[in-house]
């Protein structure tokens, strides 16, 4: 009778096992297709929508360092910096020596003019094994911020990263549009369009910084091309009502703007 029911419960515990295994792996599973989601929200500029998503994502499995990245990266769109920053020393401590995690935090720090912090992050990130867009992209934005010429060589290095599509170009005209540099943020759109011409988001961030160069009539197309092929787009929806209500004062600033190219 002992070895009979010795017998059973190492049955019952691989059993038990195996129904763990399968629990991780199912959530594992679920964990990448929240990523997706997340990754999509982002792609939208929903960042709010975006960070709940990554979180839930490490919720169901901490080891994806994408979504560490990938909040770190929402907080900054937000404009948290600082809490970007203390967010990606959080990731750290469990992902020492991570380049993606360097880049971020560079990031974090850049936004928050620590621009020697920033440039001690970035280093780090690209001596990592490794390399990626984003790291580039990080990079880039170092420099621009240093006002060092280079920085334009980082972003090209980041396009030719094999990993680069269409959405990198997006997020350097990101990049260059918080910095106002609108003129080389507009070309950087057009070329993702040429790339992936349906994409709904990059219509809209092309309206948004085409708004900004005081372009008006061409935004107005470019919002209305958005939400064409996605009609619950609210950031284009809120943007056509703004340029309904524009007004002179408006029209004279947008045209300093398209002088000035910034």
């Amino acid at each position: 009778m002992t070895g009979r029911f010795s017998n059973l419960e190492f049955d019952d515990q691989r059993r038990e096992e195996a129904t763990r295994s399968e629990q991780v792996d199912f959530r594992a599973r679920d964990a990448w297709a929240v990523l997706e989601q997340a990754h999509r929200a982002n792609h939208e500029a929903e960042y709010e929508t975006a960070l709940r998503l990554y979180t839930r994502a490490l919720m169901e499995d901490r080891r994806l360092i994408r979504a560490w990245v990938g909040q770190v990266q929402m907080l900054v769109a937000l404009g948290e910096f600082h809490e970007a920053r203390l967010w990606s020393d959080k990731a750290m401590e469990i992902f020492r020596h991570n380049g993606e995690l360097l880049a971020a935090k560079a990031q974090a720090c850049v936004r928050l003019k620590d621009r020697k912090a920033a440039l001690a992050c970035s280093d780090g990130s690209l001596q990592c094994p490794g390399s990626s867009p984003w790291r580039w992209e990080v990079r880039g934005e170092v420099l621009l911020a240093r006002r060092e010429r280079q920085y334009e060589d980082c972003f090209r290095k980041a396009l030719a990263e094999p990993g680069a599509d269409w959405f990198d170009r997006v997020v350097i005209a990101r990049i260059l549009g918080f910095h106002r540099r609108l003129a080389q943020a507009l070309q950087y759109l057009q070329e993702a369009l040429e790339l992936a011409p349906t994409q709904a988001c990059t219509w809209n961030e092309l309206g948004s910084c085409q708004r900004d160069l005081g372009l008006t009539d061409l935004a107005r197309t470019s919002f209305e091309r958005c939400l064409e092929l996605q009609p619950n787009c609210l950031p284009a929806l809120e943007s056509l009502q703004r340029l309904a209500n524009f007004s002179i004062g408006d029209h004279i600033r947008q045209m300093v703007r398209r002088w000035t190219g910034r």
